[in-house]
């Protein structure tokens, strides 16, 4: 073997050699260095937990959401759509349960909470929908009153300390998010709560659907005069313009009229009588609630009633006299009271999206009185249409010969004549010559 070949493999094994050796002392100083940076993390996470000194008890930082669901979610679909109102209102949804959130000042409200990322997940307790480990315990001290026998100067105090919880809250809906959480730089838009009612075919249309879904309840749904509107609904005038089909449908709700053979009259003729009001096409009941943003629940529980954007549920039986005889629960039902007061149907700042807090709220039309207003706008629209058609048609001259009697000859002759001096004058007009004949040999 020649000295040159042996230099070069003895160069090719050092270099393996010192391959083998700096690959060792790297892969066992890996854990010290990984053990060292999870004690700094940790120490860190703990570190950061203290100093939110006054709600230190309400931040809790955990390494993944716990639940299934939210994990199975979080990898089958992106958590981050803050543009998408389907999901806005999946996260508003899960604070529905009165067992797990009370009503909160509109600052911290869970609206806010939803419009940046947050879902409620237990007791008072809201976690970040994506996999940054955010949880926020939402805790405020009770309100006090000088009604309820508490001195001025405590209730003060109290309000003091509720007041300024609520600022620390309001910082936590961003804060409260890990450092990398995109929740964290951007929220929902302002408008993600506002109510699709710009088109007027598609507020009708969804107006007919919530309608129908409660006329299937007619058992169930209280009597119209349980039900109070605000002064400026007009039923007769709303009713008046409804679509053509509207009231017509189906799967509408409708009273039988039964006939009952009457004794022999005087004549010896024997009478019918309808022991009940003839057939009603609609129901007033199921637009009244229909109309105010109300529907049948998406699960299909008997007897209830909800709203599809503050998610507040009616037990319609609470307003029904009792099958013992017993009088109602309640003996009114509010269709606007009974939303919450951040539903864009009540709420014209919310529908409005761009209410601000020194623009006059008097200005900004919640959801039912811009279904009214849809409803008026496509009435106009088929008034307008019908008047040009027919204002249309009878302006444009017709060409069509004159329908006469056949078995008048009298009256065909003139028709005839009529008509040949019609074709004379529009010749006239148009300088059109008749064509000569020709001479004949």
């Amino acid at each position: 073997m020649s000295y040159a070949v042996e230099t070069k493999k003895r160069k090719f094994h050092r270099v393996l050699e010192s391959l083998t050796k700096s690959s060792t002392p790297n892969s066992r100083s890996a854990s010290p260095e990984a053990s060292s940076a999870r004690d700094s993390s940790n120490k860190k996470a703990r570190l950061d937990t203290n100093n939110f000194s006054t709600v230190r008890s309400s931040l809790l930082n955990v390494a993944r959401p716990s639940s299934r669901d939210s994990s199975v979610s979080s990898t089958s679909r992106p958590s981050f759509v803050p543009w998408d109102r389907e999901r806005f209102l999946e996260r508003l949804e899960t604070f529905r349960r009165v067992d797990r959130w009370a009503p909160k000042p509109s600052a911290i409200s869970e609206v806010e909470w939803a419009k940046r990322g947050w879902i409620c997940t237990d007791v008072a307790r809201v976690a970040c929908v994506g996999s940054c480990g955010g949880s926020v315990v939402v805790k405020l001290p009770d309100e006090l009153d000088e009604l309820d026998g508490f001195d001025g100067d405590k209730v003060q105090e109290r309000k003091e300390v509720r007041a300024k919880l609520v600022e620390e809250y309001a910082g936590l809906l961003v804060k409260g998010h890990g450092e990398t959480c995109p929740w964290r730089n951007k929220g929902c838009d302002a408008t993600i709560h506002r109510l699709p009612l710009a088109n007027p075919e598609v507020a009708i249309s969804g107006l007919q659907n919530r309608y129908s879904n409660l006329a299937k309840m007619a058992d169930q749904l209280p009597a119209q005069e349980v039900i109070h509107a605000p002064e400026s609904f007009d039923m007769e005038t709303l009713v008046g313009i409804l679509p053509a089909g509207f009231k017509g449908s189906e799967e509408e709700t409708h009273t039988e009229s039964v006939e009952t053979p009457t004794p022999e009259g005087v004549d010896g003729t024997k009478d019918s009588v309808q022991n009940s009001e003839p057939e009603p096409s609609f129901s007033k009941t199921a637009f009244m609630l229909a109309f105010f943003g109300w529907d049948s629940v998406p699960d299909g529980t008997a007897g209830l009633a909800g709203c599809s954007v503050c998610f507040r549920r009616l037990g319609l039986w609470m307003y029904k006299p009792k099958s013992n005889g017993d009088a109602a629960l309640y003996d009114s039902l509010d269709v606007i009271n009974e939303h919450m007061e951040y539903c864009p149907w009540v709420n014209g700042r919310a529908q409005s999206g761009t209410g601000r807090a020194t623009e006059k709220a008097e200005g900004l039309r919640c959801g039912w009185e811009l279904l009214g207003q849809a409803l008026d706008v496509r009435h106009r629209r088929l008034l307008r249409s019908t008047t040009s058609v027919s204002r249309s048609v009878s302006e444009v001259p017709s060409t069509d010969e004159p329908v006469v009697d056949e078995a008048n000859p009298e009256a065909k002759k003139a028709s005839d004549r009529e008509w040949w001096a019609k074709l004379r004058r529009m010749r006239q007009v148009l300088n059109v010559n008749s064509p000569r004949k020709k001479p004949t040999s």
